[in-house]
């Protein structure tokens, strides 16, 4: 697996730690009392997400002599709305396999250790939660301007040496988005916990945190050149075939189709046949095929593989969507057909780019959905697919024994964080 951006960075408020609803509430509430008849509401406050104390009071036209005294009431008032100051689901789960994939990981952040002595861990600009993750935290104390200054980002560069084309800033609030563009690093949206109500330029939208692996990696077969070129030679070989009349045009596109399989059987050393009999099979125009996969989780929250006849490897139960079917029926078909069980489908996972995520060396592009489904009757039989079935822990579950075409440990991982949270948002690339 090669990594797109070896260095990810991360603001924390409103991109790892929820802290909206006590920041906010507290300003209101100080506000509120300094002035009553103000105007701010709750909702007006949230601009100042990802904002200084200094800037702050400067926006809201406060005395610069009542500075203290306004920040020491902002204080106290936090620490009563303390226990709604969380982790965004699923975060902690991807920032742990980032670490664990020798992504190096630092932080930069507006929090500034002034007030880390009274409020502690949700001041702090390296929480306890966080440092076995994290080598490096930039606060708002620790630079002459902070965000939405560069200087944060280029200090982390200055302790580290990384270069703009290898950093990923992670944020939420438009303060981080001129940070990473004036810093002129690559930034991506934390839309899970953004406000931002515009239309924003930036590399990266993560409408859930998992979005943030793909990015970041990609397979090394499906990503060369070549391989690229003969997806889209076979491509419009198809297409042409699909709508020309022309007797001598016919034969153009058909001898692009066979460059197509011999592009790939001399690449992968496969036989041309077996590549020929692969890409000739589809008819009409060509457009990305559907695999269904199943999540089946079973109450210790243990999840269900089944090993595959041909190879020996273990895999989420599924397989290509027929023509008849949509996701979940397909699914439920697979589930059936593989594992011998008749599930339940609770929740859909997401609908994800396979040559993003998966070593594969199909000669098309493929979708590849989960669903989440619960453990159901029915007995197992090996079959001409499937030898075996077996419910897994999570954590036993390693590259090593899987059929990394259809599944991968961070598929498995990302199924395993839907299952366990309430509100999930499904990643579609």
């Amino acid at each position: 697996m090669l990594g797109r951006y070896t260095h990810v960075l991360f603001d924390l408020d409103g991109t790892i730690f929820n802290t909206e609803y006590a920041y906010t509430s507290a300003l209101y509430d100080v506000l509120k009392a300094e002035r009553p008849d103000t105007e701010e509401t709750y909702e007006s406050l949230t601009r100042f997400m990802g904002s200084t104390a200094e800037n702050t009071r400067i926006e809201l036209n406060l005395p610069f002599e009542d500075t203290k005294r306004l920040s020491d009431a902002w204080v106290e008032r936090v620490k009563l709305y303390e226990d709604s100051i969380k982790p965004f689901d699923g975060i902690m789960a991807v920032i742990k396999y980032l670490h664990e994939h020798n992504v190096k990981l630092g932080i930069v952040t507006s929090r500034a250790k002034t007030y880390q002595n009274v409020l502690g861990e949700i001041a702090s600009p390296l929480p306890t939660l966080l440092k076995p993750y994290f080598k490096y935290s930039i606060s708002a104390s620790e630079v002459d301007n902070p965000k939405p200054a560069p200087d944060s980002i280029l200090r982390y560069m200055e302790l580290t040496g990384a270069k703009k084309d290898e950093i990923l800033f992670i944020g939420d609030t438009m303060s981080d988005v001129e940070c990473a563009h004036s810093a002129g690093v690559d930034f991506g949206l934390a839309v899970w916990g953004s406000r931002i109500k515009r239309s924003i330029q930036c590399a990266h939208y993560f409408l859930n945190p998992w979005d943030i692996i793909k990015t970041i990696y990609v397979r090394d077969d499906l990503n060369y050149q070549w391989y690229r070129w003969a997806k889209e030679i076979q491509a419009i070989g198809q297409i042409g075939l699909t709508y020309c009349t022309n007797v001598f045009d016919i034969e153009r596109f058909e001898r692009l189709r066979e460059i197509s399989c011999e592009i790939i059987s001399t690449m992968t050393e496969s036989p041309i046949e077996k590549v020929r009999d692969v890409i000739c099979m589809d008819k009409g125009y060509i457009t990305p095929k559907i695999d269904t996969r199943a999540a089946v989780f079973n109450e210790k929250g243990q999840i269900l593989l089944v090993k595959e006849a041909k190879n020996g490897l273990w895999s989420l139960p599924g397989g290509w969507c027929d023509e008849s079917e949509s996701i979940i029926s397909n699914t439920v078909k697979e589930v059936r057909e593989e594992a011998g069980m008749l599930v339940k489908p609770v929740k859909f996972v997401g609908l994800i780019d396979k040559s993003k995520w998966n070593k594969s060396s199909q000669p098309f592009h493929i979708l590849a959905s989960f669903t989440i489904c619960l453990e159901g009757d029915g007995e197992f039989s090996p079959n001409t697919e499937t030898l075996e079935r077996r419910f897994f822990d999570i954590d036993e579950v390693s590259d090593e024994i899987l059929r990394l075409g259809t599944t991968t440990t961070e598929q498995i991982r990302m199924c395993a964080e839907a299952f366990n949270t309430a509100n999930w948002v499904p990643v579609i690339d």
